[in-house]
């Protein structure tokens, strides 16, 4: 039954969450051990000052009762010179204390961007990205707790109230005895307080990560909230979320006012008790007015000190739950130690072979199974089938963003997994159908590409994808911002302007995902012209829905289900019953009444 006890109450003390809270940020506070020295010495300052503080009340007012008035004017010059040095330590304690969390925060986010940038792709894709950013605007903003001024208190405050308490003892021990009865109060109602406090903080924090998540897919589809009239439902699921955020607050606001008032009132009935006793041993002589305000100014330091530390513990506690938070993303294992880089002149690949893949982005739901592929280099190959098939995911297979369960994936013999992301991802152009470009300008995006892109590179590549002319109309051409995820382009434009880029990595092989699929007939013609030309000297990969589009493909790769079910030049499939010759011949039905349908409309 103790044990239980025992053990509740370790729980409840989070001991666990404290050891995982030093094991990643240790080795930051240890890297700043000249500044945690620095203030280590102004915490001993400061108990100079407490107690000197408190000496000089009492010593004046006995100067003062006996009328020794050249002893009060050497003690002004020693308070003065006190409160100097006071000031002067308060300065770097303040500087200090915030270079070293600012340092260590500054430097947790470079950490913890860069292990989030390492995740593999199949766990990063679980994590929600309001979750991710609550990570930078909230969780490691927390943990001054635990690195900044808290930390250095949680070892003053005790120290603070045992050297108070040994000069007390030369003051009256009676009255400093008196107040071992009141230190165990103050300490267990701050405990009880602190862990109610740590507790709700966790909360808090868990709730900020649910509305950030929220916010951002608010954001990110607005344009489609607004087309089907939704505005109610989302504003209302974020009210519901808003509310339940300020309640918690104000649930951690009681906590925090009633600890204070419960503090005060201890520090309150402890202060009286001591002066009213203290009063008594003055009127009986056993100590003087000047040791009786000395001991009660001193008694406020040794119990608020007490109930302070049950706070600050809470506060501690507080900014650990956010540590944790952190933690639970950093304790995925990447699977690589440095990020990749972009590399020149990789070696073309002779071969691609998919041997017997089998891949499911989670178990109940198989992608692959035992799927067999060899990709011919110098040549055009086109994935085609129904949507869900798996042509994507053999993209994403191939750049290694995800790792099949069985089976290999090779590249002249030699395992994918065998070469660096550095090498393998520098040997694909990737043009996705999902087009994602980044806030900035044109420019900005189009030398994402590599290295050291020269303009005129830039421009050739933009004429090649048809975007050069468009470019040049805007005021600002190559200089325009296109606003977030390129807001400011067409679909069109952004396509166009995704495949500049593709063109401009000049890798040895292309993957393009529906190149064309948002571009009007005459862009798509030219597009089609540059991409025939650039594709000449390199193995191209193409995804295709509209058939039309690949009928020139040196192979066709039927995919039905997550397996090849044939595989054959445009008029080899025709000629064979099978999926293809229906997929054809169903599009082929579809575009002629779309086209009876217009003339109609005419």
């Amino acid at each position: 039954m103790i044990t239980d006890k025992l053990s509740s109450i370790l729980n409840e003390i989070n001991l666990k969450g404290i050891k995982r809270t030093f094991q990643l940020l240790g080795p930051y506070i240890l890297s700043n051990w000249k500044s945690y020295t620095g203030l280590i010495v102004i915490l001993f300052v400061d108990i100079f000052l407490t107690i000197g503080f408190a000496w000089f009340f009492g010593t004046i007012t006995d100067a003062a009762v006996s009328g020794e008035f050249n002893k009060i004017r050497s003690l002004l010059l020693v308070v003065l010179t006190l409160i100097v040095f006071g000031q002067i330590v308060t300065f770097f304690n303040t500087y200090l204390e915030s270079y070293v969390t600012s340092k260590i925060k500054r430097d947790l986010k470079d950490y913890v961007l860069k292990q989030i940038m390492l995740l593999p792709t199949n766990k990063l894709s679980k994590i929600r990205t309001g979750e991710l950013m609550t990570h930078f605007t909230n969780d490691i903003n927390c943990i001054d707790g635990v690195i900044g001024s808290n930390l250095i208190y949680l070892i003053q405050l005790p120290l603070i109230s045992i050297a108070v308490f040994v000069y007390m003892l030369q003051i009256n021990w009676q009255l400093s005895v008196l107040s071992l009865f009141i230190i165990p109060i103050a300490i267990v109602a701050g405990g009880i307080f602190g862990i109610l406090i740590r507790n709700n903080s966790r909360t808090i924090y868990n709730k900020i990560g649910d509305i950030n998540s929220q916010l951002n897919e608010t954001f990110q589809g607005i344009s489609i909230i607004r087309s089907f009239l939704v505005e109610r439902l989302f504003l209302g699921k974020f009210y519901e979320q808003n509310h339940s955020f300020f309640d918690l607050e104000m649930k951690n606001a009681k906590l925090r006012g009633t600890f204070y008032v419960v503090g005060g009132l201890i520090s309150s009935i402890t202060y009286i008790i001591s002066l009213c006793l203290g009063a008594f041993f003055v009127s009986n002589g056993q100590i003087t007015v000047g040791s009786l305000l000395t001991f009660v100014t001193l008694m406020q330091h040794l119990i608020s000190p007490l109930t302070g530390l049950a706070g600050l513990w809470g506060s501690f506690q507080s900014s650990a739950s956010a540590v944790e938070r952190i933690s639970d993303v950093l304790d995925i294992q990447p699977i690589d130690k440095e990020l990749p880089t972009y590399v020149n002149s990789v070696k073309v690949p002779k071969s691609i072979q998919f041997n017997n893949i089998s891949f499911a982005y989670e178990p109940e739901t198989r992608i692959f199974h035992s799927l067999n592929l060899t990709i011919q280099t110098g040549k055009v190959t086109a994935l085609v089938g129904p949507s869900g098939a798996g042509k994507t995911t053999l993209f994403h297979l191939l750049q290694g963003f995800y790792q099949p369960q069985s089976g290999q994936i090779l590249m002249d013999n030699t395992p994918i997994k065998q070469i660096s992301p550095s090498h393998l991802r520098s040997t694909f152009a990737h043009v996705a159908q999902d087009t994602f470009l980044f806030s900035g300008t044109i420019k900005d995006n189009l030398l994402l590409a590599r290295p050291n892109i020269s303009e005129l590179e830039m421009i050739n590549a933009s004429i090649a994808a048809n975007i050069h002319d468009f470019i040049m109309s805007l005021p600002d051409q190559y200089n325009t911002e296109i606003g977030e995820r390129g807001v400011r382009l067409s679909g069109g434009q952004k396509q166009r302007l995704s495949i500049a880029r593709a063109i401009l990595k000049d890798a040895p092989i292309l993957l393009l995902d529906e190149a064309t699929s948002a571009l009007d007939s005459e862009s798509e013609y030219k597009v089609k012209e540059a991409l025939e030309k650039l594709m000449k000297k390199k193995t191209t990969l193409v995804i295709a829905h509209r058939l039309s589009t690949i009928q020139h493909a040196d192979v066709i790769v039927v995919v039905d289900k997550g397996e090849i079910v044939q595989i054959g030049t445009h008029e080899e499939l025709m000629l064979q019953p099978g999926l293809y010759r229906r997929l054809t011949e169903s599009q082929s039905l579809a575009q002629e009444n779309y086209k009876e349908g217009s003339a109609i409309l005419i």
